[in-house]
């Protein structure tokens, strides 16, 4: 790892919900996270009272997606063939975990949008159980990436698990809340806290006003009590300079 890269400690309960709350402190999605294991203590096997786990993450280095090279043409680079049989092979992998767990068949597509490979899964009970609970979902694609051990190297794609496109959905609505949040904060010139359970839904706000220059959000709290804040920024346009600031300014 590189000294610029910025790395960060982590404790929970378990790995997966270290490596989701790094991702949200670093503001990047859980598939960009890199990470490795400081310490684990456990509570017994039937047992979660205890057990904790503490991780080093770091966001990975950038990269250059395969599907940019230009190939010597025809019917396709090698790399677009490898996409796409990379992206029905964890597609079908989707369908048979979820098969398992619903106890039937369970159809599932696969979509490639941008940098993200949606995986759309039709079945209503699955749909109920990850509307009561997100970190299924947050689970199954920590899964599912870790499935193509073989390339050993990242996937060129991020794996977004959605449920009949009520996932998406909700992005949507989380991201238009933001701006009506960001107005308003910026308006009153009083800070919101939100008290979302979801550490994807706190995310998804933190990404949709990480450029919005009239707030800025801070997540405050540990655990069950994390909750999110969105403040009005400290300088706003069109705010008068402090005197020091001026004499600054002069000093450049």
């Amino acid at each position: 790892m590189k000294d610029s890269v910025k790395e960060i400690r982590i404790t929970a309960k378990t790995l997966e919900n270290a490596i989701c709350e790094a991702a949200s402190k670093l503001k990047v999605d859980q598939s960009r996270i890199e990470y490795r294991i400081v310490s684990q203590t456990s509570g017994g096997f039937f047992s979660f009272l205890g057990k904790k786990i503490e991780i080093s993450a770091w966001e990975k280095e950038p990269h250059v997606s395969p599907r940019t090279q230009i190939g010597d043409g025809g019917g396709g680079t090698e790399s677009d063939i490898d996409i796409s049989a990379l992206k029905d092979d964890l597609r079908l992998f989707c369908r048979e975990i979820c098969s398992q767990v619903a106890g039937e068949s369970v159809e599932v597509t696969a979509e490639l949008n941008d940098d993200r490979l949606v995986l759309d899964i039709e079945n209503e009970y699955l749909g109920q159980q990850m509307a009561k609970n997100s970190k299924l979902a947050e689970s199954l694609e920590h899964v599912l990436r870790k499935k193509p051990r073989h390339l050993k190297r990242e996937l060129p794609f991020r794996i977004f698990v959605d449920v009949k496109g009520v996932r998406r959905r909700r992005e949507s609505e989380l991201v238009h809340l933001a701006k009506d949040l960001s107005h308003k904060v910026s308006e009153n010139k009083r800070p919101i806290v939100l008290n979302y359970k979801s550490s994807y839904d706190r995310k998804i706000i933190h990404m949709a006003l990480d450029k919005d220059r009239k707030v800025y959000t801070k997540s405050v709290g540990t655990g069950p009590n994390r909750k999110l804040m969105i403040l009005p920024s400290k300088k706003k346009e069109g705010e008068r300079p402090s005197v020091m600031e001026m004499r600054n300014a002069g000093d450049n």
